[in-house]
C-alpha cells in the first residue's frame, strides 16, 4: 500500500474525469432509494475510517446515526440529502474525509454557481471586512466592516457555516481559512442563495445598508485566478542574512519530475551548515500536506537524538469491504490489505519507516529553529510540526495549525459512490498517530508560541506581518523553544 498522501490526487484525477459542466435540475427521491444510499453511507465509514470514534464516542455516533435516519423523507431532494448527512462527516471529526456531488470536485460551491456572494471577505475572529469586489462595481471601499447580510449577523452566519465544515478536532483556524476563500460558495449553500444581498456595513463608526446583486462562479474564480502569485517551485531555500535563512515549503506532493525532495533537503542542509547559519525560518503556511516520509526525512535534519516519528498507523479491518461495488480504491490495496496485523485489539500498518527508530542526520541542523503556520497547515505538515513541536525544537509563529496535534486519518483513500443519488464519500484508510505526548490542547492543532494574526490591512496591502514578527524575535535574541 503506498501510504503517500499523494494518492489524494489519484482520487482528484478520478473525480475530474466526471462531467463538470452541466448542473442537473432539483432530482427528488424516493424514501427507499435514501434509505438505500444512507445504509451504504453508513455501512462504508464503519468498515472503512479508522478513526470514526477518534472525537467522538461511539455511543453518540451510533445515536447520530440513528437520528439522521429517522429525518429521511419521501421526496428529497439531492441537496436535502447532502446537508441532512454532512453533519455526521463534520461529527467525526476528521478534515481528510470528502462529501462531494459526483459533478463537483470541490464542494464549496456545491450547488449554486450563479448569483452568488459578490465580495471577498477577511475574517478576524466575528468580523468581517471587504478585500475585494467580485463584481467590479459594488463601490465600496475596501477594509470596511460588513456587519449583517439579510439580516444575519457575521456572529449568526459564522455560527451557522461551521456547523458544516469538517475539521481535524476542534481546530479553529481551518474554519476561518475556509471562509476567508470560500465565503460565497459556503454562504449560498449553508445560510441563504438569492438574487441580491442586503449588507450593512460600518466604516468609521458609520453604518450604511447597500443591496448588491450576485455574481458567477466564473467571476469569482477570475478575481481569484489574477491575485495568484507567479508560479514558483514549491522547495526554497533563501538567505536574508549571513546568519538568517527561509526554509519555504509550500506542499509536500512533489513529483520528482518537478523537484527532488531528498536531493533538495540533503543540498540545503549542507549549504545551512557550510555557512554557518544560526537562525532557520522554516515557513508552512497554506502547506495542506502530502507525502507523509517527507515530513519525517525533513525532521530527521532537524533532530538532536534518535527519534521515532509515528507511534502508530491504524485500519479500521483487515477484512475486504463489503461494499467494493460501489468503490474506487487504489490498484495496490488488496495486496497491502494482507499485510496488516492485528495486535493488542488493534489493527496495524507497518510498512511505513518512520514508525521505527531513526538517526539525525549527519549533517543535521543544529541551530535555532522558527516554524510559521495558519489554519491551511495541514495533514504531514502538522505531523511534522507537532514532532518538532514535541521535542521542543522550534519557536512557532502565526496561527494554530490546520491539522490536530496528534496525528490524523488520511495516506490511502477509498471513494464510494451511492447508487441513487450518486453523492460520493471519500474515506480515509489508515490513522496516524505521531510519537507525541504531553500537549495539553488535545483537540486542537498547534498553538503558537507567538500568535500573530492577518488582519485586512495586512492582506490589503500584502504585508507579511508574520515574517516581520518573526525577524523581530530573531533580532531581540526572543527564542522560546528549549530542549
Amino acid at each position: 500500500m503506498n501510504t503517500a498522501k499523494t494518492i489524494i490526487l489519484t482520487a482528484a484525477a478520478w473525480l475530474l474525469a466526471l462531467n463538470v459542466s452541466a448542473q442537473p435540475k432539483a432530482t427528488t427521491f424516493s424514501a427507499e432509494q435514501l434509505q438505500q444510499d444512507y445504509e451504504l453511507f453508513v455501512r462504508a465509514l464503519k468498515e472503512a475510517h479508522p478513526g470514526l470514534y477518534r472525537y467522538t464516542p461511539k455511543s453518540e455516533m451510533d445515536a447520530l446515526f440513528e437520528a439522521t435516519k429517522s429525518q429521511i423523507r419521501d421526496g428529497m431532494t439531492e441537496e436535502e440529502f447532502y446537508k441532512l448527512a454532512l453533519p455526521i462527516i463534520v461529527k467525526i471529526r476528521c478534515g481528510h474525509t470528502k462529501w462531494f456531488r459526483k459533478d463537483k470536485t470541490d464542494d464549496r460551491y456545491a450547488f449554486y454557481n450563479t448569483n452568488l456572494f459578490p465580495l471577498k471577505l477577511h475574517f478576524v475572529e466575528n468580523k468581517a471586512y471587504v478585500i475585494g469586489d467580485y463584481s467590479k462595481s459594488a463601490d465600496i471601499e475596501l477594509e470596511t466592516e460588513v456587519l449583517s447580510i439579510n439580516g444575519k449577523t457575521i456572529p449568526q452566519i459564522r455560527e451557522q457555516i461551521n456547523r458544516f465544515i469538517p475539521t481535524d478536532g476542534y481546530v479553529q483556524s481551518f474554519l476561518n481559512e475556509e471562509l476567508n476563500h470560500f465565503f460565497s460558495g459556503y454562504f449560498a449553500t449553508f445560510v441563504n442563495h438569492q438574487d441580491s444581498y442586503n449588507i450593512t456595513f460600518q466604516r468609521k463608526n458609520k453604518k450604511f445598508t447597500k443591496v448588491l446583486p450576485g455574481v458567477s462562479l466564473q467571476a469569482i474564480q477570475g478575481e481569484e485566478e489574477e491575485s495568484k502569485r507567479a508560479p514558483q517551485l514549491p522547495l526554497r531555500l533563501n538567505y536574508l542574512k549571513p546568519d538568517i535563512a527561509v526554509l519555504d515549503i509550500d506542499r509536500f506532493f512533489i513529483p520528482k519530475a518537478e523537484q527532488d525532495f531528498y536531493a533538495f533537503m540533503d543540498s540545503a542542509f549542507l549549504d545551512l551548515k557550510k555557512k554557518g547559519v544560526e537562525n532557520l525560518i522554516i515557513d508552512l503556511r497554506d502547506n495542506e500536506g502530502g507525502e507523509e516520509s517527507f515530513g519525517g526525512y525533513l525532521f530527521s535534519y532537524l533532530a538532536v537524538d534518535s527519534f521515532q516519528y509515528y507511534k502508530k498507523i491504524t485500519a479500521a479491518q483487515k477484512e475486504r469491504f463489503s461494499f467494493l461495488d460501489y468503490a474506487w480504491l487504489p490498484d495496490a490495496y488488496e495486496t497491502e490489505r494482507k499485510t496488516l496485523i492485528e495486535k493488542d485489539g488493534e489493527v496495524l500498518w507497518m510498512r511505513q519507516p518512520y514508525l521505527f527508530k531513526k538517526s539525525p542526520q549527519p549533517n543535521a541542523f543544529k541551530g535555532k529553529v522558527y516554524i510559521l503556520t495558519n489554519g491551511l497547515s495541514f495533514s504531514t505538515t502538522t505531523e511534522f510540526a507537532s514532532v518538532m513541536h514535541h521535542h521542543k525544537r522550534a519557536t512557532f509563529i502565526g496561527d494554530e495549525t490546520g491539522g490536530a496535534y496528534y496525528g490524523d486519518n488520511s495516506g490511502v483513500f477509498t471513494i464510494v459512490t451511492l447508487p441513487n443519488t450518486k453523492l460520493g464519500i471519500g474515506i480515509p484508510l489508515l490513522g496516524f498517530y505521531s510519537n507525541v505526548s504531553g500537549y495539553p490542547h488535545k483537540e486542537r492543532g498547534i498553538i503558537p508560541d507567538h500568535k500573530v494574526k492577518l488582519t485586512a490591512a495586512d492582506v490589503m496591502h500584502k504585508r507579511d506581518a508574520v515574517m516581520d514578527y518573526t525577524l523581530r524575535l530573531i533580532k531581540e535574541g526572543s527564542y522560546t523553544a528549549k530542549q
